[in-house]
C-alpha cells in the first residue's frame, strides 16, 4: 500500500455548541478512508452534553476548557493534548464542527501534500452545506489593503470548471485546514493575538514566509454549514475583522508595501470616519474607533511577530488591488438546511 494512505492524522475540532452538527461532523470524519485518524474535540466553554458518539468511540477524545478562549488558543490546546497523549501523527486537520467531510477528502489532501515536501498547508474544496453545487471556498483572496474573502463563495461550482487538482493560493480558511505536524511545531502553532478572524491567514502567511506552499485540493470535498439568513455581520465580528486586518498588515506586509498600502488605508479610514461623523452614524463610528484602539494596543506583540518572520515575500504577488472584493450573495437554503453553525465566538 502507498505510504501516504497510511499517514496518520489528528483532527482538531473546536466546539462551543451544537451537539447535533458535531455528531454529523464526527460521523463523517470517522468514515474517512485510507488514513489512520484520531479526533480531539476541544469543548470551549461548552454548556451542552456531548453527542453519544464521543463516549462510544475510542478514537474520539474530549478536552475541556472551562473558560472561553479564542479560536487559535483552542486549536493549540487540542494540538498540545494530542502531542502528549496520542501516538505521533503526520498531519493535523483543523476543522469546524459544522462541516461534513467526504470519505476520501483527507486522503486526497494528504496525497497532494506528500507529493512535495514544501506543501505544508492544504485546504479542501469547501461547498455550502445544503446547496451542494454552490461554493464556499477555493482558498482565500487578500487585497493590498488587507481585505479578505473566500474565492468563489456563493457562486456555482460550474463557473470554475475544470478545477485543477492542486492550486497554489495565498491562504486557506481555518474552517478546514490540513497542516504537516512538523510545520505546525516549527511555526509554534496558531497565533492567539487575533482572537477570532484572520488567524488562519496569519498562519498561512507565516508558513509562506519560510518558502513553504499553501494549496487548495480541488477534488478533496468538505461541506460547510453556512446560512444566507443568519445574522453574519455582528458588531463583534465587524470590529474584530477591522482590527485584525490592520494587525495582519503590520505583521506581514514588507516595509515598502506597508508604507504605501498602510498610508492609503489610513487615509481611507479617516475619510470613512469623517463621513460617519457627519452622518451621525454613531454605532459604526464607535466600532471603527474601537478597532483602531484594539489594534494599537496589540502593536508591541505584532512588532515582535514581525521580527520573527522568515524572509520569503513572494506571496505578495498574490495580493489583489484594493476595491476588488466582490459582492457576495449566498443562496437561500431550505428550512431544514439552516443549521445552527455553533459559532465559536458566542
Amino acid at each position: 500500500m502507498n505510504r501516504t494512505l497510511r499517514s496518520s492524522v489528528c483532527a482538531i475540532i473546536v466546539h462551543h455548541r451544537g451537539s447535533g452538527i458535531l455528531a454529523r461532523c464526527l460521523e463523517s470524519l470517522l468514515a474517512s478512508e485510507g488514513v489512520a485518524l484520531e479526533i480531539v474535540v476541544v469543548a470551549n466553554a461548552c454548556q451542552e452534553a456531548m453527542p453519544g458518539l464521543v463516549e462510544a468511540h475510542p478514537r474520539v477524545h474530549v478536552i475541556i476548557s472551562e473558560r472561553s478562549v479564542g479560536f487559535s488558543a483552542a486549536n493549540n490546546l487540542g494540538a498540545r493534548w494530542a502531542r502528549t497523549h496520542l501516538p505521533a501523527h503526520d498531519y493535523l486537520f483543523f476543522v469546524n464542527n459544522d462541516t461534513i467531510a467526504e470519505p476520501d477528502a483527507l486522503r486526497r489532501l494528504i496525497v497532494v501534500m506528500a507529493a512535495t515536501p514544501e506543501r505544508v498547508i492544504a485546504g479542501p474544496r469547501l461547498m455550502i452545506w445544503g446547496a451542494p453545487r454552490v461554493l464556499n471556498s477555493l482558498g482565500i483572496n487578500i487585497t493590498l489593503a488587507g481585505e479578505a474573502w473566500d474565492e468563489g463563495i456563493g457562486r456555482p461550482l460550474e463557473e470554475f470548471q475544470p478545477l485543477p487538482a492542486c492550486r497554489e493560493v495565498i491562504a486557506v480558511t481555518g474552517a478546514a485546514l490540513m497542516m504537516r505536524t512538523t510545520a505546525y511545531e516549527t511555526l509554534g502553532g496558531w497565533e492567539d493575538l487575533y482572537g477570532y478572524y484572520f488567524e488562519d491567514i496569519d498562519l498561512c502567511l507565516r508558513a509562506r514566509s519560510r518558502g513553504w506552499e499553501v494549496v487548495v485540493v480541488g477534488d478533496a470535498v468538505v461541506h460547510h454549514a453556512i446560512s444566507a439568513t443568519a445574522v453574519r455581520g455582528s458588531d463583534m465580528k465587524r470590529q474584530l475583522s477591522w482590527r485584525n486586518r490592520f494587525l495582519l498588515m503590520m505583521i506581514h506586509w514588507p516595509a515598502p508595501l506597508l508604507l504605501s498600502a498602510g498610508s492609503c488605508t489610513a487615509a481611507r479610514e479617516l475619510r470613512l470616519a469623517g463621513r460617519r461623523l457627519r452622518a451621525r452614524a454613531w454605532p459604526d463610528l464607535r466600532l471603527q474607533v474601537r478597532s483602531w484602539l484594539g489594534s494599537i494596543k496589540r502593536w508591541p506583540r505584532a512588532w515582535s511577530l514581525r521580527r520573527a518572520l522568515g524572509g520569503d515575500q513572494s506571496w505578495t504577488g498574490f495580493l489583489e488591488a484594493h476595491g476588488t472584493v466582490p459582492v457576495i450573495r449566498l443562496p437561500d437554503l431550505p428550512d431544514d438546511a439552516l443549521i445552527d453553525s455553533g459559532d465559536q465566538s458566542a
